[in-house]
């Protein structure tokens, strides 16, 4: 399904599915677009059935390079057409707004459904790691020292990994390989423009779900690989429920989004302990938190409480942003950003890890692992490469 955008003139261009794979979306054209603040007061008086896509930076104001160039701090927007599989079902929704200039386009495209020719995995010509790991060994030993000596108590690292392919890749054929490798995630592709390239991911984590004045959100951190062997496996999930640093990095976050909640909800509460999470090539840490919001609280307002969380900021949030001003050498730009739709009655965003940036034969592939007392720069490293194993083994050697 992704890959019917390509037969699209229309932009944005967004592919969204939920993470239990039910329900997934194709939203191209706009007929509005700014921050979700001034575009949900829209929906009061709008069908039950539009609504709102977009996302945003990992952080608005911070240093914007060349790299993302084409996506804005924040870009949210009601998109000119959907087409929504929901079980069984397939259905079209068109949003009329005060001009029709884009119902030709869309009348083309629909005709052109079902071209999906099959794409081939590229191969990989060279990577280049920002940081390298020795700049990344000092900047968790930097991080080891604050915790002795600051507030700070938890930061997230982030790298970039540039690939370079032999050939320039279909982001749509790109996605629906990595949908495959990686089924038991949020899925999205969102094209700004046609210079902006696109921006694609499969991401294990939610940040926040609302129905009505029902509020979900998870806590997910605290990594171990995955082992094709049974008895392997069962060991690792052993050693990420009983090592001292994962369970440290885990309690920090959900301590912080219990905050978060009693901020904005009448009541609230979260498992007494974490559960596993387990995707294809990686285990997590998992706690469900769920309240019932206080009246007149918007989205907007939930994702600003929200984003960033210290699974992929850290903790206390000042503190990890300065450090990460100071210490990570590259524009995150909209990875560990929120990504998601709003409508009247419900709301659903997605952290946007696991992601990366694809324009035309570069890939940036973007992976972080949390940074605690007792961590070790080696293993956190190798954690990196957990992270980004799914993507590098969809490209030919």
């Amino acid at each position: 399904m992704p890959g019917w955008l390509a037969h699209c003139g229309l932009f944005p261009r967004l592919f969204w599915r939920t993470r239990s794979g039910t329900s997934q979306t194709l939203a191209v054209g706009e007929i509005a677009s700014g921050t979700l603040a001034s575009l949900q007061p829209m929906l009061e008086d709008a069908d039950e059935g539009v609504r709102i896509f977009g996302g945003g930076r990992f952080d608005s104001g911070g240093r914007v390079d060349a790299t993302w160039r084409g996506f804005d701090a924040e870009h949210f927007f009601i998109p000119q057409a959907e087409i929504i599989q929901s079980g069984r079902r397939t259905r079209l929704a068109v949003n009329l707004g005060p001009h029709a200039d884009g119902l030709r386009e869309i009348e083309a495209w629909i005709a052109r459904l079902g071209e999906e020719p099959r794409e081939s995995a590229p191969r990989v010509l060279t990577r280049w790691d920002q940081p390298n790991f020795l700049q990344w060994k000092e900047a968790v030993d930097a991080a080891l020292v604050a915790f002795q000596d600051t507030p700070l108590r938890k930061v997230v690292l982030a790298r970039r990994s540039r690939l370079e392919l032999a050939e320039p890749v279909p982001p749509h054929g790109l996605l629906e390989i990595l949908m495959a490798s990686a089924p038991a995630c949020f899925h999205f592709l969102l094209e700004l423009s046609p210079r902006s390239g696109a921006f694609l991911g499969a991401s294990p984590e939610l940040l926040f779900r609302r129905f009505g004045a029902d509020l979900d959100s998870e806590a997910v951190a605290g990594t171990r690989p995955r082992s094709m062997d049974a008895v392997e496996d069962e060991r690792l999930e052993s050693q990420l429920r009983a090592f001292s640093k994962e369970r440290l990095e885990h309690r920090l976050v959900v301590d912080a989004l219990a905050g978060t909640f009693d901020a904005l909800c009448e009541t609230h509460q979260h498992d007494a302990q974490p559960g596993v999470l387990k995707l294809s090539r990686v285990q997590h840490l998992r706690t469900a938190l769920t309240g019932v919001l206080k009246k007149g609280v918007t989205d907007a307002e939930i994702l600003a409480a929200f984003h960033p969380t210290p699974a992929t900021c850290g903790c206390p949030t000042a503190q990890a942003r300065q450090f990460l001003e100071t210490h990570e050498s590259f524009d995150r730009g909209w990875y560990a950003g929120p990504i998601g739709c709003v409508s009247r009655e419900a709301a659903e965003f997605a952290v946007a890890i696991r992601s990366l940036l694809v324009r035309g034969p570069r890939l940036d592939v973007f992976a972080g692992a949390g940074i605690v007392a007792g961590s070790d720069p080696e293993r956190e490293w190798s954690e990196l490469e957990d992270k980004i194993s799914g993507v590098l083994n969809l490209l030919s050697p």
